[in-house]
């Protein structure tokens, strides 16, 4: 995952929208503080904020797509790490809060949700 581009809001405070790259896709995250340049690459996971509605889904097909002009996405992705709440989706690796995810999904099992922001910390 790389920095493809960064729009600054605020830059005493380091706020800051990010669109990194997965070679496959694209997705818009925000960071703050920001300490990133164009380029960087990003080796942790992204942070998926307030998932919700996460369900099993049949539809094995990966995407991210914004549902707003700001930061909200609706994702389907794999599970690659139930335990630590770790979901694969084109070349992203996404954190989501574990305790959310229904018990009955496990590793390999592909899911839907949506996340109010995606975040690098």
């Amino acid at each position: 995952m790389q920095v493809e581009e960064i729009r600054w809001l605020d830059k005493d405070v380091k706020e800051a929208f990010l669109k990194i790259s997965s070679g496959a896709d694209s997705l818009w995250c925000f960071s703050c503080p920001c300490s990133c340049n164009v380029g960087d690459i990003i080796t942790e996971p992204l942070e998926c904020l307030d998932a919700e509605n996460i369900i099993m889904c049949d539809n094995h097909v990966f995407f991210a797509r914004r549902i707003d002009d700001k930061f909200k996405y609706v994702i389907n992705g794999r599970v690659v790490n139930r335990q630590n709440g770790l979901v694969e989706v084109n070349g992203f690796l996404l954190h989501l809060d574990e305790d959310r995810i229904p018990k009955d999904i496990t590793d390999g099992m592909f899911i839907q949700f949506i996340v109010s922001r995606i975040d690098i910390w």
